[in-house]
């Protein structure tokens, strides 16, 4: 498993999220899990760049991403609320 923003996730989920991704032009983001998962790493560090694109794709999220998609769906919440609170 891989922790992806604090969640973790299959194997097999973060291959089918990096197919998603690179169907939609983030290349960039899909391969950084799929170096994650070919170097064993337990975590993947992203940029705000990386979980927006995740986001992105995860509209109707399959199963087995749902929690991937409701954790970075707070985190952007946060970071919105505590940008207009100057924080």
């Amino acid at each position: 498993m891989l922790s992806i923003a604090g969640v973790r996730v299959r194997r097999e989920h973060v291959l089918d999220l990096a197919r998603m991704l690179t169907r939609e032009g983030s290349d960039s983001t899909a391969r950084l899990l799929l170096a994650a998962l070919t170097h064993g790493q337990d975590v993947v560090a992203l940029s705000v760049d990386d979980r927006e694109r995740i986001l992105g794709v995860l509209g109707h999220p399959p199963r087995g991403l749902s929690e991937l998609r409701s954790a970075l769906f707070d985190e952007m919440n946060w970071r919105r609320s505590a940008g207009a609170a100057g924080v």
